[in-house]
C-alpha cells in the first residue's frame, strides 16, 4: 500500500460513499452464529478425543503432544497465515499495480512459510524438549536476551492481531453496517471458547475447516469472474477491460507505461521487498509457528511446512488475480459502489477493493461471500495467536519468573487464564486504534520496524555457535534504533512532517525495515567475530518437561519417531528446498519478467489466469483432501467413538497418535 490516510475518518467515507448490501442483523448472524457452531462443534470434537483416551494436559494444550502429521501441519500453517490481511491487502495492490500486485504479494509472502521449516527442524534437532522458542533463547543467552527477544515475539503478535482485526471489522462494517467495536471484540470471543477447551489442537482442526471454506468461496469468485455472468466472463475479456482501464485512468497506474498487464513495477517491487522482510520478521518472531513446528511429528515439520507454503500461494494469487483486477476492470460501471468516482485513499487503505468488487459482480451474494471470508480468517489467525501468546505467557513467564515449580495443572490453569486475558487485551488494543484512526494499511507497512532488528539474531541462533549473549543482545536493540531513526527521518524528509500518513508510507517504512536489519546483522557478526562464543548444543539438549509429580520428562526419549539422523538429513533437505523455491517464486520467475518488462498479450493472460485456477486445486488437494486421507484412520475412530454410547474404549492415546 503506497500509503495511508487518517484525515478522513473510514466511517464517515462508508457511510456517505457507500450503501451498505447487506443489514446489521446479517453481520451480527454471522459473527455471533457461525463463532457459536464453530465453538461448539470443536467443544464436542474435544469431548470425543478425551473419551478416545486423550488426557488433557498442557502438553497436549500448547503443542498437541508433538503428534501433527504432514497434512494438518500444512492446513495449520495455511491457515494461520492467512489472515484477513491477507485477502484484503492482495486484492488492494492488484487494484493498485494490477497483475504485478497480485504475483509479488504471494510470491513475497509464501516463501517465509518454507524457509522457516529450516527453523522448525533445527528446533526438533536440536531442543526436542522445547515448548517455545523463547526457552531456546533464554537457556542459550540468559534472561536479558529472553526478555528482549520477548518484547519483539509479542510486539510482533499484537500487530498481527490488531491488523487482523482492524481489517476484517471494516470489511465487515462496509458489507453490513455492523459496528466496527463489535466486530472488534466479538470476533475474538467464540475463538477464545474453543480455545480454551481444545487447546492446539482444536485451533488446528478449525483451521483445516476454515481454510476448506475459504478456497471454496475464492473458487466461487473465480468462476463468477472468468466462467459466468455478463460482466467479464473469460480471460480474454478481462483483458480488453483492463486495457481500457488503463486508457480511462490516463495510464497512472505506477507501472510501466501505466499498464495493468506487466510485471514492470518499481512500486510492486518496493512492496514486496518490504513484504519479504518484515514478514519473514514476524513469521520467525511469532510463537505460533514455531508451536506449530513443534508440534508436528518429526517425519512431518520439514514436508508439511513446505506444502503449506505452495499451497498458501494460491491464497493471495488466486484470489487477488481475480478480485483485485475486477475491482480495476469494473469501477466505471453503475453496479461498482463508488461510481463515478474511484476508490478513495481512505477506502484503499482501509482494504475495501475485496468487498467492493465482491458486491460489483455478485450483489448480495457476493457481499455475504466476503463476510464468511472476513470471519474465517479473522478467527483461524486469532486462534492461532492466541495459543502461540499464552504459551509464552505461560511457560516463558509465569513458569520461568513467577512460579518456577509450577505443576503441569497450574501452567494449564495459566494458560487458560492468558487465553482470556490476552483475547481481552487484543480486542481492546484494536479499539484503541480504531479510535485513534490508525487503520489496515498503516499496521502494514510498518510492522516491519518492529521485527526486523531481531531476525539475524534468531537464526544465527539456530544455525551457528559463534554468537554469545552480547552479539544478540546488542544487535537486537542497535537494530531496533537504528529502524526507528530511519523511519522518522526519512518520513520527514519524504513529506515534510511527521504524522500517520507520512509514517505509513512504503519508503521510510521499508527503509527503516532494512536498516533495522542491517544494523542488526553488522553488529552480530562483527562481535561474534571479535568475540567467539564457541557455544555446544549440550545446554538446549538437557531441556526437559516437568510431569505432574514435578520428575524429569524427554519427549525426545519417549517418541520412537524422534530419529536424530534422519533429522539431520531432514534438515539438509530442507535447505535444498527453500533455496530453490525462493529462486523460482521469487527470483527467476517474478525477477525475469520485470526485467523484460513483457506486456501480457492476450494468450498470456489467459494462461495466467489458468494457472491461478490451477494452484488454487493443488493448495485445495494439499491442505483440504490430504489431511483426510493422511489420518483416514483416526476420522474412523472418531465415528466409532460416537457410536460407542457406554464411552468405554480401552485404547491409550499413544495407540492412536495424531487424532
Amino acid at each position: 500500500m503506497s500509503e495511508t490516510s487518517a484525515a478522513i475518518p473510514l466511517s464517515q467515507v462508508l457511510a456517505t460513499i457507500f450503501p451498505v448490501f447487506l443489514r446489521q442483523g446479517v453481520g451480527y448472524g454471522v459473527v455471533i452464529g457461525l463463532g457459536a457452531f464453530f465453538a461448539l462443534a470443536m467443544i464436542g470434537v474435544t469431548t470425543i478425543m478425551k473419551r478416545r483416551g486423550n488426557v488433557e494436559n498442557a502438553e497436549e494444550f500448547t503443542v498437541a503432544k508433538r503428534s501433527l502429521g504432514t497434512g494438518l501441519t500444512a492446513a495449520g500453517v495455511t491457515s494461520s497465515w492467512t489472515w484477513s490481511t491477507t485477502l484484503l491487502s492482495s486484492a488492494t495492490v492488484a487494484y493498485e499495480y494490477g497483475v504485478a500486485g497480485s504475483f509479488f504479494y504471494a510470491a513475497c509472502n509464501s516463501t517465509q512459510i518454507m524457509i522457516f521449516s529450516n527453523l522448525a527442524i533445527e528446533s526438533k534437532r536440536k531442543a526436542p524438549n522445547a515448548r517455545t522458542f523463547l526457552e531456546i533463547i533464554r537457556v542459550r543467552y540468559g534472561t536479558i536476551a529472553h526478555l528482549s527477544f520477548m518484547f519483539f515475539s509479542l510486539a510482533s503478535n499484537i500487530l498481527v492481531v490488531s491488523s487482523i482485526l482492524l481489517g476484517g471489522a471494516a470489511a465487515i462494517n462496509s458489507l453490513t453496517g455492523m459496528s466496527v467495536y463489535a466486530s472488534l471484540w466479538l470476533l475474538p470471543t467464540s475463538v477464545t471458547a474453543y480455545t480454551l477447551r481444545g487447546g492446539l489442537r482444536a485451533t488446528i482442526l478449525t483451521d483445516y475447516v476454515h481454510t476448506a471454506i475459504i478456497l471454496i468461496i475464492i473458487f466461487v469468485f473465480w468462476f463468477k469472474v472468468y466462467a459466468t455472468g455478463d460482466q467479464i466472463g473469460s480471460p480474454a475479456k478481462m483483458w480488453d477491460l483492463l486495457h481500457e482501464a488503463a486508457k480511462r485512468n490516463d495510464f497512472s497506474a505506477p507501472t510501466k507505461d501505466g499498464s495493468y498487464l506487466t510485471i514492470r513495477s518499481l512500486g510492486a517491487l518496493k512492496f514486496a521487498i518490504l513484504s519479504i522482510l518484515e514478514y519473514t520478521g514476524v513469521v520467525f518472531l511469532d510463537n505460533s509457528f514455531h508451536q506449530k513446528g513443534i508440534a508436528a511429528d518429526p517425519a512431518s515439520a520439514v514436508p508439511g511446512y513446505v506444502l503449506g507454503g505452495l499451497a498458501w500461494y494460491a491464497m493471495p494469487f488466486t484470489l487477488a488475480t481475480t478480485m483485485g483486477i475486477a475491482a480495476i476492470a469494473l469501477e466505471n460501471t453503475p453496479a461498482f459502489p463508488t461510481f463515478p468516482q474511484r476508490m478513495s485513499t481512505a477506502e484503499i487503505s482501509a482494504g475495501l477493493t475485496l468487498p467492493y468488487a465482491a458486491q460489483t459482480i455478485a450483489g448480495k451474494g457476493g457481499a455475504g461471500a466476503v463476510l464468511v471470508l472476513m470471519f474465517m480468517s479473522c478467527t483461524s489467525a486469532i486462534s492461532s495467536q492466541l495459543i502461540g501468546v499464552s504459551t509464552v505467557l505461560s511457560y516463558d513467564v509465569y513458569k520461568t519468573y513467577i512460579n518456577p515449580k509450577a505443576t503441569d495443572t497450574q501452567i494449564l490453569r495459566a494458560g487458560h487464564y492468558c487465553v482470556v486475558g490476552v483475547a481481552i487485551f487484543m480486542a481492546a488494543f484494536a479499539s484503541m486504534l480504531h479510535g485513534v484512526k490508525i487503520d489496515l494499511g498503516f499496521i502494514y507497512n510498518m510492522t516491519g520496524i518492529f521485527t526486523g532488528s531481531a531476525l539475524p539474531a534468531l537464526i544465527v541462533t539456530f544455525f551457528s555457535t559463534r554468537q554469545g549473549a552480547l552479539a544478540a543482545i546488542a544487535s537486537i536493540w542497535i537494530g531496533f534504533f537504528s529502524a526507528i531513526i530511519t523511519w522518522l527521518t526519512l518520513a520527514n524528509r519524504f513529506s515534510g512532517t511527521v504524522n500517520l500518513a507520512s509514517v505509513g508510507q512504503t519508503d521510510p517504512c521499508l527503509y527503516g525495515c532494512i536498516a533495522g536489519i542491517g544494523a542488526a546483522g553488522i553488529v552480530t557478526i562483527l562481535i561474534s567475530t571479535l568475540h567467539n562464543a564457541r557455544y555446544t548444543w549440550d545446554t538446549l539438549g538437557a531441556i526437559r518437561l516437568t510431569d505432574e509429580a514435578g520428575h524429569d520428562k524427554d519427549v525426545a526419549f519417549e517418541d520412537p519417531d524422534y530419529n536424530p539422523e534422519r533429522l539431520r538429513k531432514a534438515a539438509y533437505i530442507a535447505r535444498a528446498i527453500t533455496v530453490s523455491l525462493f529462486l523460482a517464486l521469487f527470483i527467476i520467475w517474478p525477477l525475469s519478467l520485470y526485467g523484460t518488462a513483457y506486456q501480457f498479450s492476450k494468450k498470456f493472460f489467459t494462461g495466467w489466469v489458468i494457472v491461478s485456477l490451477l494452484w488454487a486445486v493443488f493448495s485445495f488437494a494439499s491442505v483440504t483432501v490430504y489431511p483426510i486421507i493422511e489420518e483416514r484412520r483416526r476420522f474412523l475412530s472418531w465415528v466409532k467413538s460416537i457410536s460407542n454410547h457406554d464411552g468405554k474404549d480401552t485404547r491409550t492415546f499413544a495407540s492412536i497418535k495424531n487424532i
